[in-house]
């Protein structure tokens, strides 16, 4: 947890300018995309019946621009818009943590679900479903617009087919909505099984079931959410297979010159057209754009569907549930602080009475189960207590100090770079500060630029504990507690940790709840946690 607020840059919003560029790009690579097709297809056309001193050379030229044009835009509205892609997930999610500011999630799956999943959702509308979508609805609009201002053969059609499209879209959207709300739920039940079956890997034999002969762990599936995700992309295929029927059979009735008969004499004209419409110049525009509108138009069922996640996410995120933390000013330590029959509410633990240096290493040790962690968010002020705590000779209130920060025991690991997951409020850290600390905690492998994936996923849970404590360290507490920091660390590594928090607790003090206690570790002192027997035996009659 970190109670600094992010920096005035960071807090803005990425510029517009750069998704309307974007935007723009989409627009341009789409339209030049369908204008080399009509222009090829009536070029062809033409020179079959082309007099003698037609210049060829004049449609191949705009043809090669065009190509290049389109190639140009693609490849400049891909680079425009992850980097507004990059920096919207990054402001989604400060905004997120401005929303939790001061605030404690009921549970970390539903923090590692908004942040790997949901903030992306919601930066990504641009690239996801805003540029397809106006990209189709523009092009179609301006072919509708010109084919029937030229009086193009078929432009009736086009009509239809834009009418159509409309129709098949809005109905995806409604299921996709559905869907999507679905695929949310099962999502977050999966992270919350995932998270509680792993947690509990030590007692697995306790609740095994029988099945077949032999026993098998209730291990949480995520099939339910691949068979929403599979019938979220069902519904865009279908959608696109539809309006590509619905364009074939279009064709075929255009071919066959029904509709063209709208002017005099159409009866006799429908016969004529239908047999010499092959050989009209402008008359194949139609057909062909009609013809290539399942590879343009595809893109914006598949939006729908991102658009769906997008409205899911947006409402996943405004409405996280979190428990309000109560803060307090900073606090320095200048003397000591004083824990006074310590004891954190609706938890089986002996309370503590002690003294704590206003600098140096205290551990906190006992036996599995005790209550260390539990004890260590109450003394930074993270759960309610009964007793007192008391810096220099003053009582402090229920809260946690702005100046303390408490690193927990599966840190929270963001889908971004080293650099990000160090100074993730902004604060502007030095990154030659950061490079020495990384290798201080051997962790020399990353550079401030690794791209750690989604929620850590590349890295060990050592990796992401010397990660957390990193960032820690780098914001300068006065009061630094941490939970199990040599938890699954070789002695090599455990060494090159117990140096960097003897360090830091030169100028601060640093309190580390662990059960293994490195010989490098310099403690101060050491307090001794102990459950009350027949407590213990009830809650474990509980379980």
């Amino acid at each position: 947890m970190m109670n600094n607020e992010p920096s005035h840059q960071l807090q803005q919003h990425p510029t517009k300018y750069s998704a309307l560029a974007a935007l723009f790009l989409a627009i341009v690579h789409g339209i030049t995309g369908l204008s080399i097709l009509v222009i090829s297809s009536w070029f062809i056309a033409i020179s079959a019946v082309a007099p003698i001193g037609f210049n060829y050379v004049i449609p191949a030229v705009v043809i090669r621009a065009l190509a290049l044009l389109r190639i140009a835009s693609g490849y400049a509205s891909m680079w425009v818009g992850h980097y507004d892609l990059l920096s919207r997930i990054a402001s989604t999610r400060l905004d997120v943590f401005r929303q939790l500011h001061n605030q404690q999630l009921d549970d970390n799956a539903t923090m590692t679900e908004a942040l790997a999943r949901h903030t992306e959702a919601v930066a990504s509308k641009w690239i996801a479903w805003v540029a397809p979508l106006t990209s189709v609805t523009l092009v179609f609009t301006a072919l509708c617009v010109i084919s029937t201002a030229l009086g193009l053969p078929g432009a009736f059609y086009l009509l239809i087919a834009f009418t159509v499209w409309l129709v098949i879209v809005t109905l995806q959207a409604l299921g996709a909505l559905r869907v999507a709300n679905a695929n949310t739920q099962h999502a977050a039940r999966f992270r919350k099984d995932s998270a509680s079956f792993f947690h509990s890997s030590a007692i697995w034999h306790l609740y095994s079931n029988k099945q077949q002969g032999r026993f098998v762990h209730d291990s949480p599936s995520a099939k339910r959410t691949w068979q929403t995700t599979l019938y979220q992309k069902k519904q865009a295929l279908n959608a696109s297979w539809w309006f590509q029927g619905f364009v074939y059979i279009s064709i075929s009735l255009l071919l066959g010159g029904v509709g063209l008969s709208a002017t005099a004499n159409g009866s006799a004209l429908q016969a004529i057209l239908g047999q010499v419409l092959l050989f009209v110049p402008a008359g194949i525009v139609v057909p062909m754009v009609l013809l290539a509108g399942p590879d343009w138009v595809s893109p914006s069922f598949s939006a729908i569907s991102k658009y769906a996640q997008y409205h899911q996410s947006k409402h996943e995120l405004s409405s996280l549930s979190a428990t309000p933390i109560q803060t307090l000013p900073a606090q320095s330590l200048e003397k000591s602080l004083c824990l006074q029959s310590l004891r954190v509410k609706h938890r089986h633990i002996s309370p503590i009475s002690c003294t704590l240096p206003n600098k140096g290493v205290v551990v906190l040790k006992g036996p599995s189960g005790c209550g260390k962690s539990s004890m260590l968010q109450g003394m930074a002020g993270l759960l309610p207590t009964h007793g007192k705590r008391v810096v220099d000779s003053n009582g402090l209130a229920q809260g946690i100090p702005q100046n303390w920060l408490y690193v927990e025991q599966d840190p929270v690991v963001l889908a971004a770079s080293v650099q990000m997951n160090l100074d993730v409020a902004g604060q502007g850290f030095d990154k030659s500060a950061m490079r020495k600390l990384l290798d201080d905690l051997a962790l020399e492998s990353l550079s401030l630029s690794t791209w750690v994936g989604k929620a850590g996923q590349p890295l060990s849970g050592g990796e992401r504990k010397r990660l957390a404590l990193a960032r820690a360290v780098l914001a300068k507490p006065a009061v630094l507690l941490l939970d199990e920091p040599f938890e699954g660390l070789d002695i090599e590594t455990q060494r090159a940790v117990s140096l960097v928090i003897t360090r830091a607790a030169q100028n601060a003090l640093v309190v580390v709840a662990s059960h293994v206690l490195p010989r490098h570790l310099n403690a101060e002192q050491t307090i001794t946690l102990h459950t009350d027997p027949q407590e213990k035996l009830a809650v474990l009659a509980k379980i």
